[in-house]
């Protein structure tokens, strides 16, 4: 026995009712009911991400900066 059929309910926005769009709502709710809290860790993910990115660049900097010297000196040797 099929449980959805087209037009079974009345959406506000004026969405049409077909059996597709009312599977994707009940997945939808089934996810999140499943992980509520799935939107704030990957925000929360991303902005550790954006933050250890922007540390990897200060830290690339400062490395060319200070090692700029030691790298580009020339080694003389005298016999």
């Amino acid at each position: 026995m099929q449980q959805l059929t087209d037009g079974q309910l009345e959406y506000e926005d004026g969405t049409p009712a077909t059996e597709s769009q009312m599977a994707k709502d009940v997945t939808c709710f089934l996810t999140w009911a499943a992980e509520p809290f799935q939107d704030e860790r990957k925000r929360a993910g991303f902005k550790w991400l954006t933050a250890m990115a922007l540390m990897w660049a200060i830290t690339g900097y400062h490395k060319r900066l200070k090692w700029n010297t030691l790298k580009t000196r020339r080694i003389e040797y005298r016999s």
